[in-house]
């Protein structure tokens, strides 16, 4: 990351912006076992106050949906998602729920998020929520941006929100999602869409365990991760000059090596995603545009 740190300036103030997101609330005595057959993250071995990235896969191993899972208490476990995700996602889990003692609730809520400058060796908040534990009424948990420091205060529509940003600047949404686009992590239905291979995201050494045993669409993520771990991957990229979503990109011979997937204007520059071959890295070309500066995720 230190070469992605020379050519994106370093998040050096204190933001905060308000987003929607869907909440998935799955509650019950057999809340963690269920998940832990589910999802990719290991959820079973999360202690009441952690969250983590998590993919919803497909049988045969497709993405369904990426988002954050945190367990806010014993039998409490929070799903948040970006917008129009969230009904597929809790139809996707209730359809091999059969006798399982474990409820869904799905709700709009807003986000408010805060980030700011990342400090060497900081130790993160854990996820926390008010209300009762069957029904809260917010949850805050740690961002899972790997290039910010920071928190999100995930609130319903009849919640008060804390005002815990104090001295934080206010920014648009699309400032928002220029920053995040630079310090943060693809997102589902933007960068991401269902059907993806999870592999070729950038985002499984985060999103799943290969420890923790069988859950749903693993085979097909372990037997890519032995192989090649996917022929494309998503990186990062800044450029000087016009880019936008669907520009190829091309090598110095001027060959095809992957496709932009998402772009913003940040502080002059042209910031946002890019699928590309996994080999690819450095410096490449849109076709007939300007250089575009690749980097890792993490």
């Amino acid at each position: 990351m230190e070469g992605w740190m020379t050519v994106v300036p370093v998040l050096d103030r204190l933001v905060t912006a308000t987003v929607p997101r869907e909440v998935l609330v799955v509650t019950g005595p057999e809340a963690a076992g269920y998940l832990q057959g589910q999802v990719s993250a290991d959820v079973g071995a999360m202690e009441v106050g952690q969250s983590a990235l998590s993919f919803l896969l497909e049988p045969r191993g497709r993405i369904e949906a990426l988002f954050v899972i945190s367990r806010t208490g014993p039998e409490t476990y929070i799903a948040d998602i970006e917008p129009g995700f969230g009904e597929a996602m809790s139809a996707s889990l209730e359809r091999f729920k059969l006798r399982t003692r474990a409820d869904f609730s799905l709700h709009e809520w807003q986000m408010h998020a805060v980030r700011g400058p990342r400090a060497e060796g900081e130790s993160t908040v854990g996820a926390s929520s008010t209300g009762p534990a069957e029904a809260p009424e917010q949850v805050v948990r740690p961002t899972h941006w790997p290039l910010a420091s920071g928190h999100d205060l995930l609130a319903g529509p009849d919640s008060e929100a804390v005002a815990f940003a104090e001295g934080a600047e206010q920014v648009s949404a699309a400032e928002f999602e220029a920053l995040r686009m630079a310090y943060g992590v693809p997102a589902m239905g933007i960068e991401i869409q269902p059907g993806d291979i999870p592999n070729e995201t950038g985002l499984v050494e985060q999103a799943a365990s290969f420890t923790k045993g069988c859950y749903r669409g693993q085979e097909l993520v372990e037997r890519i991760d032995s192989r090649t771990g996917g022929r494309r991957c998503i990186q990062r990229f800044r450029a000087t000059g016009d880019v936008s979503p669907g520009d190829g990109l091309c090598g110095t011979d001027g060959a095809g090596v992957g496709t932009v997937l998402s772009a913003a204007l940040l502080a002059g520059a042209i910031v946002g995603f890019a699928s590309v071959q996994r080999d690819v890295g450095g410096e490449v070309r849109v076709d007939g545009g300007p250089t575009v500066v690749l980097a890792d995720l993490f």
